[in-house]
């Protein structure tokens, strides 16, 4: 499967690529970058990794199905609210299941 990075700015040195593994760089938006994975993936599911800016976007834009959150014990400076300004979506979220592996906690959630 093909990678797509949701950027603003396309990097001037292109990652290494080979017939396994290519990079799209996507600038126009979440809902872009989604329809492109969409296409991309066909039948097969798509799953997005990123930060609390992109899943809130993601939320925002109605594109989330399951939302899996891990979360540690370790606070590393201030961080990115994930659930700021999504109260009405936060009603909507269900869990799924919850997994505990030493330190770190797995919330499935799907989204309403």
């Amino acid at each position: 499967m093909p990678i797509l990075v949701l950027t603003h700015e396309v990097p001037q040195v292109a990652p290494k690529q080979d017939e396994h593994l290519t990079f799209t760089f996507v600038t126009d938006g979440v809902e872009a970058a989604t329809r492109q994975a969409t296409a991309a993936a066909g039948d097969k599911a798509v799953s997005v990794t990123g930060g609390a800016s992109v899943i809130r976007r993601l939320l925002h834009a109605g594109l989330v199905d399951e939302l899996h959150v891990d979360l540690m014990p370790v606070l590393l400076g201030a961080g990115h609210r994930l659930f700021e300004d999504t109260d009405p979506l936060l009603n909507q979220l269900e869990k799924i299941d919850v997994r505990e592996v030493g330190a770190r906690t797995s919330l499935r959630l799907r989204a309403g």
